[in-house]
């Protein structure tokens, strides 16, 4: 039974591929489309289900046969040829002929193009249907087809009256030309010339994506206005013929493999008018061997634009192409404006601050006083007391400064690459300037990346040239010595190995800010001059409760007494760790530090109980500080229904007005080591132009043995509660 669904599943995907999509419903609306004409919707899912069971008993990756990635080529090459030929025993064992062939003709694009990033398209089908073309030439008992002639007879021997008059029903509205082309082109996606097949190819693409809905009509206008502007002969049968290469080509570079958004939209512009003179190009040379360019044109230009893309050294105009596909521009626009929000400016190698406690920024990026010119990236860190000042006393000494002696630590894993540990600490107001910066450490943490702390105490430094440290570590004491007139410590971040070298513009990770009273978390910030800043030391109880490791499985109990079992998993592809419910099949994808732990995607039921854990601990922080707030953003897919999105979706790649807020409080004391249980609230909160319209309030409690029980409160429905159980 388990089988025979995923195979259901294989090949609806393999029809709803046909416009990128991985939407059953989709996929069954297109499916009903080939059965306009009943051999060719037979023979078509004939030479789908002949590569799916090839694909499956080779052992072809299970994932990309029930995506359909397989199978929407010869669903092509079955009804193309269904299509030309009548009904058959040679046309059956041809097509299944071809199925076969298709699925090893994709493979080695995939395996070619795969190398280079780059999709295979619909490559298979064209090289496979213009073979099958010029060698069914000799094929004697192959006989031509008439279907398409006689509409309206095809059509009652489908579906009787009804379905004639639904097809007169359509045929009798006057039409415009521009918009029975764009019709005509839907369907001849499928090889059907009827208006009917185009408009319930649209009513799907429309519930399927708005975006690439609009981007279907917007590629086709533009190549309709293309050909009147350059007065190329339009005829609206054959203009269909080619014109699904503009409407596929607008979906695929405007939404599906390019984020959509203002830029996507413009580039249809300058893009579309292309793919118009390639198809005219290509079917002047194909005419002279009696063959149709079918989707060339879009494959050639879709490949071509996105091979391109690659060497940019910036994405000045705005094109993002995709780094996770999830088959829908509107998920993929959703996900990608979160994650590059969320996670856009962090670093690749994550540097943290070099000691412990709260210390104040006293001269920071273009500072003042020396940061200036190769050195301006830099920051002198001090610690100051209740009426701001950095010392004690009259501050005539170098003991009388709070940071004085206090302890250095590696900001990061790395490599000692050079310590200076030989000069004497100076008396307040006096300069080394021969030995500018005083003792100092530098170390190495990745290629070119290098950190450097200066001006700390003779004899203090605790490490050795060539030693690994790790992050933490405490590597020596703050000092006085080079050119420091008082106490201080010098912190840059370089990209050469050397003391003193030129300064990179590179952030700072987990930094908590304390300016008035209400302080805020920055998972990465560069810190400005006046800056009281400090590291969040994780706590226990949080980070055993949230540090979730492969492998590890939690039972919990709803409030009917039923265990509902997850388990920690990692993709060995992408190597993302995410929390499967064995219950209903659900994945929560999340990432995971020492300090922090973030939900990026939710995949499955959401009425789940893994659904609402998602959303309550959406971003939580290990280390706290007293009534310590976060807040986040959720993308609008994951919250809102999708009848809410609708209208949104027109206008989210332009002007989003639907957003969703995570918000996260912490209770008042820190505890620390002790064990007292912590309780974690946070809420959802639904907004429209930034008016808010709903909320969800959660609970979560942890001890020493982890995560006790989840309360979701919604003001629609009951509240529930979920107990770990033991």
């Amino acid at each position: 039974m388990k089988l025979i669904k995923w195979f259901s599943a294989a090949v609806l995907n393999s029809y709803a591929q046909l416009f990128f999509s991985n939407n059953k419903w989709f996929g069954l609306i297109l499916l009903s489309i080939t059965f306009l004409d009943f051999y060719v919707g037979i023979l078509g899912l004939f030479c789908v289900l002949t590569t799916l069971v090839l694909a499956y008993v080779l052992g072809i990756n299970q994932y990309s046969i029930s995506q359909g990635f397989y199978g929407f080529n010869s669903l092509l090459v079955g009804i193309g040829l269904a299509i030309y030929f009548k009904p058959s025993i040679s046309l059956v064992i041809l097509i299944s002929a071809a199925g076969i062939l298709t699925l090893f003709i994709s493979l080695s694009y995939e395996g070619f193009l795969a190398k280079y990033g780059l999709p295979f398209l619909s490559l298979p089908f064209i090289t496979v249907f213009w073979l099958l073309r010029l060698s069914t030439r000799q094929f004697q008992s192959l006989g031509f087809s008439d279907r398409g002639i006689y509409v309206l007879n095809e059509l009652y021997s489908l579906g009787g009256n009804k379905l004639v008059k639904i097809y007169e029903w359509i045929n009798a509205f006057d039409i415009p030309s521009a918009i029975k082309a764009y019709l005509l082109s839907l369907g001849a996606i499928f090889f059907q010339q009827n208006v009917l097949a185009g408009f319930l190819a649209c009513i799907g693409l429309f519930l399927y994506s708005r975006i690439a809905f609009s981007l279907s009509i917007i590629g086709f206008l533009i190549a309709y206005f293309f050909y009147t502007i350059l007065g190329i002969h339009f005829n609206e049968v054959y203009f269909s013929y080619i014109g699904f290469n503009y409407i596929l080509t607008s979906i695929a570079l405007g939404g599906f493999f390019i984020i959509p958004n203002a830029s996507s939209y413009i580039a249809q512009i300058f893009i579309i008018p292309i793919v118009v003179v390639v198809s005219i190009s290509l079917q002047e040379i194909f005419n002279l061997f009696n063959l149709p360019v079918h989707s060339l044109p879009f494959n050639l230009v879709v490949l071509t634009v996105l091979y391109g893309l690659k060497f940019r050294e910036d994405n000045r105009i705005g094109l993002s192409t995709i780094f996770w596909q999830q088959n829908s521009p509107e998920k993929n626009l959703y996900f990608f404006n979160n994650y590059t929000e969320r996670f856009g400016n962090e670093s690749s190698f994550p540097i943290y601050l070099p000691f412990y406690g709260e210390w104040v920024v006293t001269q920071g990026h273009n500072g003042e006083y020396t940061h200036k010119e190769d050195w301006k990236y830099a920051w002198d860190f001090e610690i100051i007391d209740e009426d701001g000042r950095t010392y004690k006393n009259n501050g005539l000494f170098v003991t009388d400064y709070y940071c004085y002696e206090k302890n250095i630590l590696a900001p990061a894993d790395g490599i000692i690459e050079d310590i200076i540990d030989d000069i004497e600490d100076n008396p307040i107001g006096i300069r080394n300037l021969e030995n500018n910066w005083g003792n100092t450490i530098i170390i190495k943490h990745t290629e070119f990346l290098y950190t450097q702390m200066s001006h700390l105490k003779k004899g203090s430094i605790t490490c050795s040239k060539g030693q690994s440290v790790k992050r933490g570590d405490i590597l020596g004491k703050v000092g006085n010595s080079g050119n420091s007139p008082y106490p201080h410590l010098h912190f840059q971040i370089q990209s050469a190995p050397y003391v003193g070298s030129k300064t990179i513009n590179y952030p700072l990770s987990y930094v908590y800010l304390k300016n008035q009273k209400k302080g805020k978390l920055f998972q990465v910030i560069i810190p400005e001059k006046g800056d009281k800043i400090s590291y969040l030391t994780p706590n226990l109880i949080l980070k055993k409760s949230f540090h979730f490791i492969v492998g590890e499985q939690l039972t919990f109990k709803d409030e009917s007494g039923r265990d509902v079992l997850w388990t920690v998993k990692r993709d060995y592809y992408t190597l993302v760790k995410y929390i499967e419910c064995e219950k209903s099949n659900s994945k929560a994808y999340f990432r995971l530090d020492d300090n922090m732990l973030q939900f990026t995607h939710f995949e499955g039921d959401k009425k789940s109980m893994l659904y609402y854990f998602y959303l309550a601990s959406y971003k939580v922080s290990f280390g706290f500080t007293n009534r310590l707030e976060l807040s986040d953003k959720i993308p609008v897919n994951m919250v809102f229904k999708p009848y809410s999105l609708l209208i949104h979706d027109f206008f989210a790649p332009f002007i989003p007005f639907l957003h969703c807020i995570y918000h996260l409080s912490y209770p008042d004391v820190n505890t620390g080591l002790i064990s007292k249980p912590i309780k974690l609230k946070s809420s959802i909160v639904k907004t429209f132009f930034g008016k808010k319209v709903d909320s969800i309030e959660f609970e979560l409690e942890e001890d020493q043995s982890g995560i006790k029980y989840l309360k979701v409160h919604n003001k629609r429905s009951k509240n529930e509660k979920w107990v770990v159980k033991s």
